[in-house]
């Protein structure tokens, strides 16, 4: 295998000769993709963790009274290079893809007067959003770091598998504040924030979780939030109030009220002008707010904010030196930011002790591999999959596990076309999970052979998926029946050869 390594990295036409003196992540370079298409975040995050923590520049909603929006379509990843402003840092990110979702729990830093809308760019100040340039922005792998100009506020950003930390310097003398906006969202929309709850559990402590019907049509995303000082005041608002009221309307919700629920909720905490900085840590789980609150105690619990950005920035290295190479600098620069990106999807979704929301949303344990989730099979199984088979076999195997379950749990009973968050989105075309199975097989990777099969051949015959039935009728797409129909039947053959190839194996 190390051999085989070694020319292919030989073969690399950008490979020079000379010696790599630095370590590997010394050369990646998060931002490279947010200066053009704009399609990657340049947050933070670990190798393949389900947080992705990272600003959002805008909130261009995909339709307006049912009418879509092309703009939407550049914030995909939820960043443009060339906006003057952020809105907030929100912890689940889409990397790469055309199409988006996600952009959950979005937090932003305040001082001066409380202000619960967004603003816009053109006038931030009648928001909460702020200025900024690339002079003082910074990214790394696993760490980002920007200075809010209208509020001179450093943020800086570190995460684990499940957990967001922030770290807030705010100018002294200022009370500070932070916004929680549960109504923000990639590719948002009026509505598609189902329902938010929120408790302050304590003056430290604050779960919650929101439904969303987005890309992924039904996405449960929990979240538990610590602050390392106590609040004073706090305060929300909804943004769609409900018609009804029922008992609820005899209490003052928007004022230091302990329990809140809304569809369009945005809440502000207070902090009073203490000088020293807020550390704020968020955990998710698509189980519950225990799961989160586990996952808080598991990955950040006693952690502090320079501490748990030093163990970012060790698990990449350790992740980017499975590949050693000789080049010039810009050589390096390509390689290794490529791999980074590699690294960033698929996602674990499963919490610390195990548990994960399948696609039948039911709560599942597992024991004997890791859950994970943002499968874009379209995209990935010609060189990602196979990439993964060579340098990283466990984590392959826990995919191609992954997969299988959700095969047992489909009621379509078939593998992932484009599943997130538990969620089948049925984008694109072909039964390509067929693919990433059989070259996992191919390469001996571990997994349920008899299964494997059996899921398989389920999916090449969901009669009522994309034209697969006329497809087994009349070996082809009609063009008159499917536009795309001789891109499916290409891509039909050869998932059926790997079918045929894998049963004479």
């Amino acid at each position: 295998m190390k051999n085989y390594l070694i020319a292919l990295i030989a073969a690399c036409p950008v490979v020079a000769a000379a010696a790599q003196t630095r370590p590997a992540t010394d050369y990646i370079d998060p931002m490279i993709g947010t200066r053009s298409m704009g399609h990657v975040f340049p947050g933070a995050c670990v190798p393949h963790g389900i947080v992705q923590l990272s600003p959002d520049t805008e909130m261009v909603p995909h339709n307006i009274d049912g009418k879509y929006q092309p703009e939407a379509y550049r914030y995909c990843a939820g960043y443009q290079y060339d906006d003057p402003t952020i809105v907030g840092f929100s912890h689940t990110h889409l990397s790469g893809t055309g199409h988006s979702d996600l952009g959950d729990i979005l937090l932003m830093p305040t001082v001066g007067e409380i202000r619960t809308e967004r603003g816009t760019a053109e006038h931030p100040e009648t928001g909460y959003r702020s200025r900024f340039s690339h002079e003082r922005e910074r990214a790394a792998a696993g760490y980002y770091e920007v200075m809010l100009d209208d509020y001179g506020i450093r943020a800086q950003l570190t995460a684990t598998e499940r957990v967001g930390l922030h770290k807030y310097t705010y100018p002294a003398g200022e009370d500070q504040h932070l916004i929680l906006d549960l109504d923000h969202g990639i590719y948002n929309y009026e509505g598609k924030t189902r329902w938010a709850q929120v408790r302050v559990e304590n003056d430290t402590l604050v779960t919650g979780y929101r439904i969303t019907s987005g890309w992924a049509r039904t996405n449960y995303t929990y979240f538990a939030m610590s602050f390392s000082k106590p609040v004073r005041e706090y305060g929300a608002r909804d943004r769609r109030p409900l018609d009804y009221g029922g008992g609820w309307r005899k209490f003052d919700t928007e004022r230091n009220f302990p329990e809140i629920g809304g569809c369009g909720i945005v809440m502000h905490f207070d902090f009073g002008d203490d000088s020293a900085p807020l550390e704020v840590k968020v955990a998710l789980s698509a189980v519950g707010t225990r799961g989160a609150l586990a996952n808080l105690c598991a990955e950040a619990g006693g952690r502090t904010f320079d501490q748990a950005a030093a163990d970012a920035a060790r698990k990449w290295e350790e992740q980017m030196s499975v590949i050693e190479a000789q080049g010039s600098d810009e050589a390096l620069r390509m390689l290794y930011t490529s791999l980074y990106h590699t690294m960033i999807n698929p996602s674990v979704y499963m919490d610390t002790d195990g548990k994960y929301r399948g696609v039948d949303h039911e709560i599942h344990q597992t024991r004997d591999f890791n859950n994970y989730t943002v499968f874009s099979v379209w995209d990935t199984y010609r060189a990602l999959h196979p990439l993964f088979n060579l340098i990283c076999r466990d984590r392959s195997r826990d995919i191609v596990n992954s997969m299988l379950a959700h095969y047992r749990q489909s009621v379509h009973r078939i593998l992932p076309v484009w599943s997130h968050m538990g969620n089948e989105n049925w984008c694109m075309i072909g039964y390509h999970s067929v693919s990433v199975v059989g070259d996992a097989l191919d390469k001996e990777i571990d997994v349920d052979r008899k299964l494997a099969l059996e899921a398989m051949i389920g999916s090449a015959n969901c009669d009522y998926y994309d034209g697969t039935g006329i497809y087994k009728q009349l070996g082809y797409v009609p063009y008159d029946v499917k536009s795309t129909g001789s891109s499916m039947t290409l891509e039909y053959a050869y998932d059926d050869w790997v079918i045929y190839r894998t049963a004479r194996r």
